[in-house]
């Protein structure tokens, strides 16, 4: 009886640290300036598939990630600096079934037939050379 008391305590112990570790990675996930790849916890955990899937138009890009918040969607982007092609994110965002719905300025917005949400959009900023492609949704999307 004390080896089963001593090993729930040992699981409640553990799950507790990782619950704490899991809020300090999502609170460097969403940093103002982002993460890179080499930051495997938020790279995997908290960077969407798609998004990680997503071509890599230039060598130099960094992840940013914004938890649901009441009706704020989940946000799950990569910003991609010293780029000026967005043809090929196009393409991929075609590949996986999603079309433009509009575009004002220098953003597009892309979505699935008859869905509004997840979204995509792409946001080609010209004057600081960065194209950012972000996933916007709802859990359960």
């Amino acid at each position: 009886m004390k080896y089963i008391k001593r090993l729930i305590a040992v699981i409640i112990v553990v799950f507790i640290a990782f619950l704490l570790f899991d809020c300090s990675m999502q609170k460097k996930a969403e940093n103002h300036s982002g993460f890179t790849k080499n930051n495997l916890w938020a790279y995997y955990f908290y960077t969407d598939a798609d998004i990680r899937n997503a071509p890599k138009i230039t060598n130099s890009y960094h992840f940013l990630f914004r938890a649901q918040d009441g009706g704020k969607p989940e946000i799950s982007a990569v910003v991609f600096s010293d780029a000026t092609d967005i043809s090929v994110l196009r393409q991929y965002l075609q590949q996986l079934g999603y079309q433009q719905v509009s575009s004002e300025g220098s953003e597009e917005r892309w979505e699935q037939p008859g869905k509004v949400t997840p979204a995509f959009f792409i946001t080609n900023d010209k004057t600081q050379s960065e194209i950012t492609l972000s996933k916007e949704g709802f859990n359960g999307d």
